[in-house]
C-alpha cells in the first residue's frame, strides 16, 4: 500500500487504507464527515439558494402588499363611514378610572369617543395634547390626545391652555398611572 493513500482509524488510531470501509483492527466504520458528504452539500446549496429566493419575493410581495394597502386606504377614505362617538368629560373617565383601572380599561378602550374637558399640555413638538378634569383645578392625570394630522396640529396653535374643548377619537390605551390614550379622528374643537 501507497502511504498517501492511508488514513488515521478515527475510533482507535491505527493506520488504514483511506478506501477501507471498516477498520481492520477495530471493527469501527471509516466513514468521511458528515459535512463532507454530497447530499449534505447539496442540502445546504438549496438552502441557501431558497434563502436567497425567499428574501427577494419577500420584499416583492411587501411592496406589492403595501401597494394594496395604500389602494384599500384611498377606497375607504373616499367612501369615509360615519362614526358614532360616544358623548363623555374627562371627569366621567377619570372617576372610572380611579374606581377600577381594569373595568374603565374594558369599558373604554377601542372605544370612538367625544371628549369635553380642560387643555392641560400642548406638546412643543406637536405630537399630542392633553386635556384634564374641567372641575378639578389641581388634574394631572386625564387623557393625552395624539395628533394625527396636520389640520389637527393647525387647530392646535389657535388654543391656549386651559381652554375648554372637545375632542373627538379613538381610545387606544387605558392606564392605571398615566391615564388615557386618544387618537384623534378629528379636528378638536373649542367648547361653547
Amino acid at each position: 500500500m501507497q502511504k498517501n493513500k492511508m488514513t488515521v482509524c478515527k475510533h482507535c488510531g491505527q493506520e488504514i487504507a483511506a478506501s477501507a470501509k471498516v477498520c481492520p483492527h477495530c471493527g469501527g466504520k471509516n466513514k468521511p464527515p458528515i459535512y463532507k458528504r454530497w447530499w449534505f452539500i447539496a442540502i445546504i446549496v438549496l438552502i441557501i439558494l431558497a434563502a436567497i429566493g425567499g428574501s427577494s419575493s419577500s420584499s416583492d410581495s411587501t411592496n406589492s402588499s403595501s401597494k394594496a394597502t395604500s389602494k384599500t386606504t384611498s377606497a375607504s377614505a373616499s367612501s369615509e363611514v360615519a362614526i358614532d362617538y360616544i358623548p363623555y368629560s374627562v371627569t366621567e373617565l377619570s372617576e372610572d378610572l380611579d374606581a377600577n383601572a381594569l373595568k374603565a380599561s374594558d369599558k373604554y378602550k377601542g372605544q370612538y369617543v367625544e371628549l369635553r374637558g380642560t387643555l392641560n399640555v400642548i406638546d412643543s413638538e406637536g405630537k399630542y395634547i392633553s386635556i384634564v378634569d374641567s372641575s378639578d383645578d389641581w388634574a394631572i392625570l386625564g387623557v393625552q390626545c395624539s395628533i394625527k394630522t396636520d389640520e389637527q396640529k393647525q387647530a392646535v396653535m389657535d388654543f391656549a391652555l386651559g381652554d375648554e374643548i372637545i375632542v373627538k377619537g379613538k381610545i387606544t390605551n387605558v392606564g392605571e398611572v398615566l391615564g388615557y390614550y386618544l387618537d384623534m379622528t378629528e379636528v378638536p374643537t373649542k367648547a361653547n
